[in-house]
């Protein structure tokens, strides 16, 4: 009995995880990307029927795709996802899902969906070279279930660590920036008889939303703001809340000190960062097309001076990898040997990276909302290259390096 119990204690401890943490997942990754990354990862429980639907139904399509476009050229070739497709997650558009909620869009999809797509979509013959349909209606739908698959294996990959995505909720941005946009500060909160009705709920969600980002207790974060919404203190809860709050968003911005780099000579209008020269000599073009080309602000630009560092980063590939780099402000841009470098998304992930490399942090979060039980994720500015794949360089991004790095 003893034996069992040690096992069994094994088996439910945290330390039989794969990862003490979950592993860091771009919020708009490809079908292709959660493809191969769902090879390198083992669930510890069964998924859930509506996961193994969308599983199922994602990579029958992504079969179905290949087989087609063998037949076409790369011109007329069938294409999900593209850089002027990419429309990011908005901040008051979150993402959201679960299994319940992933079974109920299939559901609603499958329902839409022509006859003579549903029957080779849900058959276990062999795949037809033929659309039964015409390119824009087959892409339209084809859209749909692959975002369904998205979901389902993003959720399978994360799901093991619910915990984690619980205690994230305390990070959730969306008080501050729903009190900031709509310029709501104390002295619109010195009097609640003055606050429209239509306002009333949102700013007390944000209200709450603030408490938590301060005190990281959601049941006596509404609690408390009650009471003052009873005793018309707004204000000052309010106050009490905000510059915490204030701290939390600008940690997803501002580099922080341990991860300032120490190796970049600011020249004029040109920082200059030392980067060791890949083996391959066709890497140093695609380092240098892409992040010389991404990092450059009105007149002022970023180059690279390769040559053998000690301490300066490095391109490493490695199969079936989420891209990532080992810390921020750190030296190993680990990437996907199994996706081309022409590639569009091969081609934003190196920018990206390359921002962590300077130490600037993801603007963009994910949460598990314990009281809807489903996954939240969104990015802060669609616009911006460490939020969003449809970002670019920017002037916030340029006035942070220049703060941290110019002397």
């Amino acid at each position: 009995m003893k034996k069992l119990t040690f096992c069994l204690a094994l088996i439910f401890s945290p330390i039989a995880f794969a990862h003490e943490a979950p592993p860091h997942l771009d919020l708009e990754m490809t079908s292709l990307e959660y493809q191969e990354h769902l090879k390198t990862i083992e669930s510890l429980t069964e998924d859930h029927p509506a996961i193994t639907e969308a599983l199922n139904l994602g990579s029958r399509l992504s079969q179905w795709i290949t087989l087609i476009n063998e037949g076409r050229s790369e011109s007329a070739a069938i294409r999900l996802t593209s850089s002027a497709t990419r429309g990011g997650i908005p901040i008051d558009k979150p993402s959201t899902y679960s299994p319940e909620l992933i079974h109920e869009r299939i559901g609603e999809i499958l329902k839409d969906l022509p006859k003579e797509f549903k029957d080779i979509l849900l058959s276990r013959t062999d795949l037809p070279r033929t659309l039964p349909v015409d390119d824009e209606t087959f892409i339209k739908y084809a859209r749909l279930i692959d975002r369904q698959y998205q979901s389902a294996a993003r959720f399978k990959s994360i799901d093991q660590w619910r915990g984690h995505y619980a205690d994230a909720a305390n990070k959730d941005v969306r008080g501050y920036y729903y009190l900031t946009t709509n310029k709501i500060q104390e002295a619109e909160l010195r009097d609640r008889a003055l606050i429209p009705e239509e306002k009333i709920a949102p700013i007390k969600e944000a209200l709450i939303q603030i408490c938590q980002n301060a005190t990281s207790n959601l049941d006596r974060c509404s609690k408390n703001l009650e009471k003052a919404y009873e005793k018309n203190t707004l204000a000052r809860f309010y106050k009490s809340y905000f510059t915490q709050a204030q701290k939390n968003w600008d940690s997803f911005f501002i580099i922080p000190k341990n991860a300032r780099r120490r190796d970049i000579v600011w020249e004029k209008n040109i920082a200059i960062v030392p980067f060791n020269t890949p083996k391959i000599e066709k890497f140093i073009p695609y380092l240098q097309d892409n992040i010389e080309d991404e990092f450059r602000f009105e007149n002022w630009g970023l180059k690279l001076n390769f040559g053998s560092f000690t301490n300066g980063p490095r391109l490493i590939f490695r199969p079936n990898v989420v891209p990532h780099v080992n810390a921020l402000g750190g030296n190993e841009i680990v990437m996907d040997s199994n996706q081309a470098i022409e590639e569009y998304e091969s081609q934003w992930t190196i920018r990206h990276e390359f921002g962590h490399v300077l130490g600037l942090p993801d603007c963009y979060h994910e949460f598990y909302d314990m009281k809807n039980k489903v996954y939240v994720n969104y990015q802060f500015d669609i616009t911006d290259l460490m939020c969003s794949r449809a970002g670019d360089m920017n002037e916030r991004i340029y006035l942070e390096l220049k703060k941290v790095y110019e002397k």
